[in-house]
């Protein structure tokens, strides 16, 4: 039997790495550093683990496995083989749900953006998907074999039905193509200049007087495309990171559109996709220019800084790097064009973040504490009385 070609076709069909894992040394060891978000809170993603639930697996059975941070995994034998497939995910990413489980965990919440780009990496696949190609797969290959089960080992599955992958092609116009390439130099002005009231009427210009919900076929044939989607969010990407917008912000937001498109062939999903993708770019851009632009670019550095480690103890030291500049130089700099010191400003941002997580959560007030960037929650307490004169306590019964 053609072992590789039997990864292979699992793998083109499922869009979902896999893995070849009867050489369980290497292979698993290389799967946990590849994969592993956290060894704490995924134990069962970990070289050790994966080695003895494949080596405990029985034939004919999909197994899959769904961690705490949604992140799933199935596996199986087949001809005396072990094959891993993922890893995976059933929905999108969620910001809440991650704050509470990293929180509960005791996480920083500076890991909460290095998670979403781990998770939105992923492919949104289903239960169903799995079996099924799987089934066919191996029927394929031994007609023979009987049909495998499926037994979930841990976590929770939510119930999401199947999308419609027919789509319907037709022929092109190329008038269209001439026209749209005339309207997408206006349409990507709109998003460096973060210009949210008109960009959408300039991208209803690339589809010509249809409204949004009802393209002409030529132009959603063109954005459905695997090439024509690729094309646009790519100049909108780098009219967004000419605007000043930072790069990280940016592929924050391109890749949990790119994992919802990927998820669907549906041509007006796939473009309805890409329309909350550049409208979400658009407001970023101009959220930059609003409360940015005003800065320098070393304040501009420090201020990125500490909005993606306002969880883990900065020093000043840590600040002047990002500014490449001394600390006493920084700290006058930053006084100057911001009115508040760098300790102030990092409080500020934390006490924000608890107080969204105070409004929409039942997490105890200790944990928000520590997830912010506080291990003293007397000291929080304290700290966020000064910004937003009451308690934690207070706040949340009056929110």
């Amino acid at each position: 039997m053609d072992y590789a070609l039997f990864s292979a076709l699992l793998n083109n069909l499922l869009s979902v790495d896999v893995t070849d894992a009867t050489d369980m040394d290497i292979s698993l060891e290389a799967f946990e550093k590849k994969y592993c978000f956290s060894i704490r809170m995924q134990p069962m993603f970990t070289q050790d683990a994966l080695h003895y639930l494949l080596s405990s697996s029985k034939g004919e059975m999909i197994y899959e496995l769904i961690d705490q941070l949604g992140i799933c995994m199935s596996f199986f034998t087949f001809d005396n083989r072990y094959y891993l497939i993922g890893p995976y995910v059933k929905e999108k990413y969620s910001e809440l749900k991650t704050e509470t489980v990293l929180a509960r965990n005791d996480e920083s919440s500076s890991k909460s953006l290095a998670f979403k780009l781990y998770y939105t990496a992923f492919p949104i696949v289903y239960t169903e998907q799995i079996t099924s190609v799987v089934n066919k797969c191996i029927i394929s290959f031994s007609p023979a074999e009987s049909e495998y089960s499926y037994r979930r080992l841990t976590g929770f599955i939510q119930n999401v039905s199947e999308e419609d992958d027919r789509t319907e092609l037709s022929e092109k116009n190329y008038s269209e193509i001439y026209r749209r390439y005339d309207q997408e130099k206006q349409f990507l002005s709109m998003i460096r200049n973060g210009d949210t009231k008109n960009v959408m009427s300039a991208f209803e210009k690339l589809s010509g007087p249809e409204s949004l919900s009802d393209f002409s076929k030529e132009t959603l044939n063109y954005y459905a495309s695997g090439y024509g989607l690729a094309i646009l969010k790519a100049l909108s990407r780098k009219a967004a990171e000419e605007s000043g917008l930072s790069v990280i912000t940016i592929d924050e937001i391109t890749q949990k559109y790119t994992q919802l498109s990927s998820a669907t062939k549906r041509p007006e999903l796939q473009t309805r996709y890409l329309i909350e993708m550049i409208v979400e770019l658009t407001k970023a851009v101009r959220n930059h220019k609003l409360s940015l632009d005003r800065f320098s670019a070393p304040i501009q550095r420090v201020l990125e800084y500490i909005s993606l480690h306002f969880g883990d103890h900065i020093s000043n030291e840590d600040l002047a790097s990002a500014a490449s500049m001394s600390v006493s130089h920084l700290a006058r700099l930053f006084k100057k064009e911001t009115g508040v010191t760098m300790t102030e400003y990092a409080a500020s941002m934390r006490c924000k973040k608890a107080a969204g997580l105070l409004k929409k959560t039942n997490l105890p007030i200790q944990e928000i504490s520590s997830y912010v960037g506080y291990s003293d929650n007397n000291y929080f307490v304290k700290v966020f009385r000064k910004n937003y004169n009451m308690t934690p306590t207070e706040f949340r019964k009056n929110a």
